[in-house]
């Protein structure tokens, strides 16, 4: 078992070849008299160890598969870092496997010797020409855009991409596809006969033609959303942009476990992109007169409707998760349904999730609402439940405050320390424009944590005493009590959107109706709000209730 060994090598991008590296490397082992394995090769950067093969060879290595590992050369195994290389290595010896380097005779880790010392040097060396080579790539970047000239890119539809090619002298470009342009010229001329992005939808869907499609994703109907960019798209008009966006932190993350960095996308201003000329699709009395319809669209679709819903807004579908909209049929009937119900998403089928009419459930609504006003003990089981899961959660939230405050005072001193270091000596204009990034970064992660703190003890200081909630619901519920006995449409709607978060219409004909208690009075009868300014109303209590009535 001891002459068993596994090869991992590493190229950094698809194009090239790893098959030199195999041959010295399979030398190298059949010298030693090792048997091999397996050979596990690697396609991207060295950045990150969520690599599919790397993590693969170490599942290998941790099942006793093999009992050494050959490599190239240390900087094709990791760039992470010193510390994230020697993690790899001391974790391969822990499982009894030591590494051979082809390039590095004296990396042999199964010799307790001068190796750690050379590894942590190579391995910064490595990350060092990593960051190097990302700065110089991006300063290229910058000065081809500042030229005017295309960087790579995924083209929007209607376009080709074609690359840059060194060898000829060519810069990229984009070349139009008559095909997908002929669709965009359709998607136009759709759009100022119907005035509809779903009629547009439609339309294509009629025809048969559909989107691109990326990758592996299999090409599908257009949506509204894909229809609606290509709609407001200027590039093709000829105005192509780049810089529209830069990275940051990101506030929230659908994974908890994900690759380091800056993770998000914020929006920069309009001054800030940078302008590339490309060949135009769309005559430009047509594109502008596109955006007319389009902001004329747009402000009809917030102004009140010619048909009163109390519950507009409010209705969750529970098969598809869409918010209800209302609507008349048969000219009289008005009644509440999920838009998928006549697929708005033409590559989802129907959502078959229960109507109801507008009449019976504005009924229900309202009624829940007025006797949940006029219910005094309601509100207060409510407080005492809410104020039983308050207290379970009490000591997490501390804990999370004090591990937040570490995090931030950590940030503070490399901060200090940033600043100690460079203005104690002279640094070229390069090395101050890292600073200034490196600086940035660290506001913006302060900037973060301070917002997850105050969120933290702004729900901390919400733990109060049942007592003192129960007097704020109260005091609340008296003003709505005086308001709503002969209430307008308007003072209708707003109170229920104050008291409902939810409405969910079961397909047994219940309603299951999540509510809350507001933090805010009602408005007067000119559609003023009343704020309560007596007390610093906090109140935050959510409960639900489902109701029948056939």
């Amino acid at each position: 078992m001891e002459n068993i060994c596994a090869i991992y090598l590493r190229v950094s991008s698809d194009p090239q070849n790893p098959q030199n590296q195999i041959a010295d490397v399979k030398k190298f082992a059949e010298a030693l008299k090792c048997k091999i394995f397996e050979i596990y090769v690697d396609k991207e950067s060295g950045k990150h160890s969520d690599r599919r093969e790397f993590q693969r060879m170490m599942a290998d290595a941790r099942a006793g598969k093999f009992k050494m590992l050959f490599i190239w050369a240390l900087d094709r195994f990791s760039r992470e870092g010193i510390k994230a290389t020697l993690t790899h290595i001391e974790e391969l010896k822990e499982v009894g496997v030591s590494i051979r380097s082809y390039q590095e005779s004296w990396l042999d880790t199964s010799n307790e010797g001068i190796w750690p010392l050379l590894v942590a040097i190579l391995s910064w060396a490595a990350n060092q020409e990593l960051k190097r080579f990302a700065e110089r790539s991006m300063a290229g970047k910058r000065t081809m855009l500042n030229d005017g000239k295309l960087i790579g890119c995924y083209p929007p539809y209607g376009y080709r991409y074609f690359p840059r090619d060194k060898e000829k002298g060519t810069y990229a470009y984009f070349e139009v596809d008559e095909y997908e342009a002929s669709i965009v010229r359709k998607i136009f001329n759709w759009y100022l006969k119907f005035e509809s992005i779903l009629m547009v939808v439609y339309a294509l869907k009629k025809e048969g033609i559909k989107g691109r499609g990326k990758g592996r994703i299999e090409p599908g109907f257009m949506q509204a959303s894909a229809v609606s960019k290509i709609l407001r798209r200027e590039t093709y008009i000829g105005n192509y942009y780049f810089g529209k966006s830069s990275p940051c932190i990101a506030k929230f993350h659908i994974k908890s476990i994900r690759k380091p960095g800056l993770t998000g996308r914020r929006k920069n201003p309009k001054s800030e992109w940078k302008l590339i000329r490309v060949a135009e699709i769309i005559e430009k009395e047509i594109f502008y007169k596109t955006q007319e319809v389009l902001e004329k669209r747009a402000k009809h679709r917030i102004e009140m409707s010619k048909y009163e819903f109390l519950c507009q807004g409010l209705i969750r579908c529970i098969d598809c998760g869409k918010s209800y909209g209302g609507r008349m049929q048969h000219g009289d009937y008005l009644f509440y349904r999920c838009p998928q119900a006549y697929s708005s998403n033409v590559n989802q089928p129907a959502c078959r999730s229960r109507t109801m009419g507008r009449d019976k459930l504005d009924r229900i609504v309202w009624n829940f609402v007025v006797c949940l006003v006029n219910d005094k003990n309601k509100i207060k089981n409510a407080i005492v439940d809410l104020q039983k899961k308050r207290h379970q959660e009490k000591f997490s939230k501390e804990k999370l405050v004090e591990s937040l405050s570490i995090q931030k005072k950590t940030i503070r001193i490399k901060r200090k320390n940033l600043f100690d270091l460079f203005s104690d000596q002279e640094f070229s204009e390069s090395a101050k424009a890292d600073l200034k990034i490196k600086m940035k970064e660290l506001d913006e992660k302060e900037q973060l944590l301070d917002q997850q703190i105050l969120e933290v003890k702004s729900d901390l200081m919400e733990i109060r005493n049942t007592e003192m909630l129960e007097k704020e619901a109260e005091e609340i519920r008296k003003l709505y009590k005086k308001k709503i006995e002969n209430p307008s449409f308007e003072l209708k709607k707003f109170t229920v959107r104050k008291w409902i978060e939810e409405i969910n219409i079961q397909p047994d004909g219940s309603v299951i109706v999540k509510a809350r208690i507001p933090k805010s009075g009602p408005i007067d009868k000119e559609g003023r709000e009343l704020r309560y300014s007596q007390n610093n109303l906090s109140v935050a209590v959510r409960f639900e209730e489902a109701i029948t009535e056939i």
